[in-house]
């Protein structure tokens, strides 16, 4: 699965198959579906995507310019 960062947008395929390209700003969950984590609900404006990547893939994506501050261990 490919995400992918592009100044304020993020673009990325749901389950799906559908491509969409959102403002970072408009992603209000980001969430693992299951114990195995090996998937990812995202909502963006009201609609839930389930997106089949790790949490942390797309979190690292979402966040990764550090516009939301700094990676915390």
């Amino acid at each position: 699965m490919s995400i992918e960062r592009y100044g304020s947008y993020i673009e990325f395929r749901g389950d799906d198959g559908i491509r969409y390209v959102a403002r970072v700003t408009s992603v209000a969950l980001v969430a693992d579906v299951d114990e195995m984590a090996a998937e990812t609900y995202v909502t963006v404006a009201g609609k839930c995507i389930l997106v089949r990547t790790p949490l942390e893939e797309f979190r690292e994506a979402l966040l990764g310019d550090g516009l939301f501050g700094s990676k915390r261990a």
